[in-house]
């Protein structure tokens, strides 16, 4: 009997033991599973999806890279939204300028090519009197009076995420051509820019006032796309504009169709003339009556209204910004893209002094003139 009650006990002890090894195992799980890695002493790090923190790109310090008393000078800017005046230097309000006026995701070299005309553009503007409707600025933040302007708020606001490198690819381009300016015979050049011409700039003459022998139209082939857009104004809201504009047209319900009529056209295509009844106006003041994106267009009828059918965007003068991206993506650089837009101009360094300074003049592409073959 003492032998067989051994062989229980024996069994009961290996059957406690497992169940203590059982729930050890468990707690030990438990205590796993509650606290973090970094709790446990000496615990590896353990893998998780968790996205990792990357510190955002720094910005680059213009300030460091320029030798501000020998590159630019202070100029005044009035923000026309925060209403107060602001001093900044050139090359820092350039920067704010490109990247309001040109999309910061164009090729680079047309962002070089945007830098250069916003620069001679600015200088023109006060070499000419300056702002217009603040008489303390120098240039101003409005686009209807200067050039429009991002503060880094607005870049921030409308970049996002890429806020940094946009700004960062912008101002690359804007000290890739620090101090570089276009001039004709010596002067500044008015160096106007538009959006897209829709496939043909325009000479100065046939939408300002004077004829500027660098602002010739040329061929913009390499647009894409062109800008095409169908705007449609019911009959009512015709005769409403035209009648509130020109009450001596003698538009009226009646003979609203009969009454508008394009005139002529420029060799661009762009609307010299339009009738409107018994008033001619030029197709400068129709794209600003019609509310038209361009002065190039063509009208149909359709049951409601008329139907302005237009290309480009702008008033078509000077350097095309689409036709320079387009350039830039087929391997042209900035200056040859300046010199394509800007007729018979030199690159050239704007000294301290505020005089061009031609200390690296570039050839006259008249002696070569580029050629623009889009099948190439």
């Amino acid at each position: 009997m003492r032998k067989r009650t051994y062989r229980i006990n024996r069994i009961k002890l290996f059957a406690m033991l497992a169940l203590l090894l059982v729930l050890l195992l468990m707690l030990i799980l438990l205590v796993r599973a509650v606290l973090k890695p970094e709790d446990e002493p000496g615990a590896v790090a353990r893998v998780t999806e968790e996205p990792i923190y990357t510190p955002a790109p720094t910005l680059i310090d213009l300030y460091a890279y320029f030798d501000w008393t020998e590159t630019t000078d202070n100029i005044r800017v009035y923000d026309h939204r925060a209403d107060k005046l602001v001093t900044m230097s050139l090359e820092e309000y350039i920067v704010g300028v490109v990247a309001a006026e040109m999309p910061a995701y164009y090729d680079f070299e047309a962002l070089k090519a945007q830098a250069v005309a916003s620069r001679t553009y600015t200088l023109y503007s006060m070499a000419h009197g300056g702002c217009h409707t603040n008489p303390d600025a120098d240039v101003c933040t409005n686009s209807k009076c200067c050039q429009a302007f991002s503060t880094h708020e607005r870049m921030q606001n409308t970049w996002g995420n890429d806020y940094a490198n946009n700004y960062n690819r912008v101002a690359q381009a804007v000290m890739g051509t620090a101090g570089e300016v276009l001039t004709y015979k010596g002067k500044l050049c008015d160096a106007l820019y538009h959006a897209c011409s829709g496939g043909q700039t325009e000479d100065s003459e046939n939408v300002y006032a004077n004829a500027l022998p660098y602002l010739r139209g040329v061929e913009s082939p390499y647009e894409d796309p062109m800008r095409q857009e169908d705007v449609e104004l019911g009959e009512d809201a015709l005769v409403e504009l035209i009648a509130a504009k020109y009450p001596e047209s003698g538009v009226n319900a009646d003979n609203l169709r009969s009454s508008i009529e394009i005139v002529s056209t420029y060799a661009s295509g762009r609307v010299e003339t339009l009738r409107l009844g018994k008033t001619k106006i030029t197709g400068k003041q129709a794209r600003s009556l019609f509310g038209l994106r361009s002065a190039m267009f063509t009208i149909t009828w359709s049951e409601n209204g008329a139907v302005f059918h237009t290309k480009g965007y702008g008033h078509g003068v000077g350097l095309s910004q689409n036709g320079a991206n387009g350039m830039a993506k087929h391997g042209f650089t900035y200056e040859e893209i300046l010199h394509y837009y800007y007729t018979n101009v030199q690159i050239t360094v704007y000294g301290a002094d505020g005089l061009p300074d031609i200390t690296h003049e570039t050839p006259d592409p008249s002696e070569s003139a580029l050629s623009l073959n889009p099948e190439g």
